[in-house]
């Protein structure tokens, strides 16, 4: 007589997706950074009140799956409130932070979207930095997505209904002005995503590959400076486009790079989703330790606020209208609250950096300090006020306001017990 494995509904191998019907699946705007976050609702075969839903984090350009999560809610059962309220906080967690709006896009999209991720999530994958448990995590991933497949292809549901370029402009964004296409291209290129970076090109995927800024491999783009030119100067292959002078600083495995080029689109910055049909390369250079360093540092704008102990103990940031709906991360030296911007607006911005998503800072830190700080001038005045004028206000005292050129909030985070006194010098 043979015997076979039959998986328990708490087995990571249980199909959990045969008791349901697929309702809809909600995705972020954000292929075009290289990461897309998606919401996947399923009900109840049996009792439709039933939901199960997936939390997943797709990355295109290392690890094909950064999160994968499950979370089954029947109403009245003692786990249903507990999860409901997981799968939303790790869902806003998702919004919050990749800033794209959220749309829904239908089950042969997603499965389109889902399979151009999973060859990066392969073991054989070279990347930067991964462990044991990642690449466990990614087998259980992968699985659990194969389960999920399994069950639409019963309804007559696959990738090959949806074109991968029709699923990826379905979670793109739209009207993209000039400055965005050039810095979302350069992002998608040098992160060697060439699917992406073909959306906004004209160029061959086979010549983008050949692109000299993919060459160090896959880099980050830390900020890039851009300035129209004029045909006449940076006359165009094709006689028709139109020329952007570019300077780019770039963060890859073996350190920072540098680069100017020209690059051509088939319309003026007056013109929307414009595409690149040519990039001109001028040059690409490692920098030194101290050329890196003088690229990529920025102004500090601080508030340092003196708190007694009885606020630490119970410091709750939604009554500090800016940390409201942030959660705090811990840190070495306390708790950090992260402030992002609503949408990814500044991107199409002629100077980009790469941190412009965050609107400002708050660390709470172990020493009884809250020290806020933002790059920008008016944003952190925007905070420090909201501060001032919370319940927390006539307990707190406010100990300096500081403008630092050499940045330093980093490093007050990941120090433990350091008090912002600690890492400035009084001037005498």
């Amino acid at each position: 007589m043979g015997f076979s494995i039959v998986e328990g509904r708490l087995s990571d191998r249980y199909n959990h997706f045969a008791e349901y019907d697929f309702m809809s699946c909600q995705a972020t705007e954000t292929r075009l950074m290289g990461v897309v976050a998606l919401k996947v609702t399923w009900r109840g075969r049996e009792k439709s009140r039933e939901r199960y839903y997936q939390v997943i984090h797709l990355d295109y350009s290392e690890y094909g799956i950064d999160e994968y999560l499950e979370f089954e809610c029947i109403p009245g059962t003692d786990k249903y409130k507990q999860n409901k309220e997981e799968m939303t906080y790790h869902w806003d967690h998702f919004t919050s932070v990749m800033g794209g709006q959220v749309v829904n896009i239908p089950p042969s999209a997603m499965l389109r979207l889902i399979d151009s991720a999973l060859p990066l999530a392969d073991k054989g994958i070279d990347r930067e930095y991964d462990d044991y448990q990642n690449e466990i995590f990614r087998e259980y991933a992968v699985m659990r997505l194969e389960l999920m497949k399994g069950r639409l292809a019963e309804d007559g549901v696959t990738a090959a209904l949806c074109s991968l370029e029709d699923a990826m402009r379905m979670v793109c964004e739209k009207r993209l002005g000039a400055c965005a296409t050039i810095n979302y291209f350069i992002m998608r290129v040098i992160d060697r995503d060439f699917d992406a970076a073909a959306l906004l090109s004209t160029v061959s995927r086979e010549e983008l590959e050949r692109n000299e800024l993919a060459e160090p491999g896959i880099q980050t783009l830390i900020k890039s400076s851009i300035r129209k030119s004029d045909t006449e100067t940076d006359p165009p292959a094709d006689g028709t486009s139109f020329p952007y002078r570019c300077r780019i600083t770039t963060l890859g495995r073996r350190g920072y790079y540098h680069a100017t080029f020209v690059i051509y689109l088939d319309g003026d910055y007056r013109m929307k989703d414009t595409k690149v049909t040519q990039t001109e390369i001028g040059s690409l250079v490692k920098l030194s330790e101290y050329e890196s360093a003088v690229q990529v540092a920025r102004k500090e704008y601080l508030t340092v606020i003196q708190c007694p102990d009885d606020i630490i103990d119970g410091f709750d940031g939604r009554y500090i209208a800016p940390l409201a709906g942030v959660d705090p991360v811990m840190v070495p030296n306390g708790w950090l609250y992260t402030i992002y911007k609503k949408d990814n607006s500044y991107v199409n911005k002629t100077e980009y950096r790469l941190g412009d998503d965050v609107y400002g800072y708050a660390l709470l830190n172990t020493g009884g300090e809250l020290v806020l700080m933002s790059n920008e001038m008016d944003r952190i005045t925007m905070i420090d006020n909201a501060a001032m004028m919370s319940i927390y206000a006539p307990y707190m005292k406010v100990t300096g306001r500081y403008l630092i050129e050499t940045p330093i909030f980093h490093t007050l985070c990941h120090t433990h017990g350091a008090l912002f006194s600690d890492l400035i010098e009084p001037v005498h």
